[in-house]
């Protein structure tokens, strides 16, 4: 089953991608960039270095550091065109409802809900919802043994047990 691993405050964030073959994934934001293992939802590296002179508009890409040193990572959120995966080879699918009614008290204002569906779609998880912070990406790593919701103020890292 899958669970919640941790959610950071990240102000600014702006896009996200998975190395690959991996879970370890590198957050861009205003404030420099991050890697975070998803399987442990821990935060593994950052700096607050201006990372934007090396991402590659055209594919979305930006070299990797520390642990992810050497790796060209394809990422997504505010720039590009690229996305995330958002279904699992075993059947595990992230779905977004737009327009969707938010919670008490709040209800006259809608947002954006992510929810996790088993594969037989027996069981129906509510993840996360935008509303003050905009929606910036969601998806699985190329393992499908972690996902992530990005808004544009935190992140979400959800793993399997």
């Amino acid at each position: 089953m899958w669970s919640h691993k941790n959610t950071y405050a990240i102000g600014g964030l702006e896009n996200v991608g998975y190395a690959d073959n991996s879970d370890n994934l590198i957050v861009l934001s205003s404030q420099g960039r991050g890697v975070f293992s998803c399987v442990t939802g821990e935060k593994i590296d950052r700096d607050s270095l201006d990372w934007w002179s090396q991402f590659d508009e055209s594919t979305s890409a930006i070299r990797g550091f520390g642990l992810l040193a050497g790796a060209i990572i394809k990422t997504s959120g505010l720039y590009g065109k690229y996305f995330l995966p958002t279904e699992t080879n075993d059947g595990w699918t992230l779905i977004k409802r737009e327009n969707e009614v938010d919670d008490p008290p709040f209800e006259k204002y809608r947002v954006t809900k992510i929810f996790l569906t088993s594969p037989n779609n027996e069981k129906i998880i509510f993840i996360s919802k935008d509303g003050p912070c905009e929606l910036r990406s969601f998806g699985f790593s190329p393992t499908g043994n972690s996902f992530v919701v990005a808004l544009s103020c935190e992140l979400a890292i959800w793993s399997r047990d």
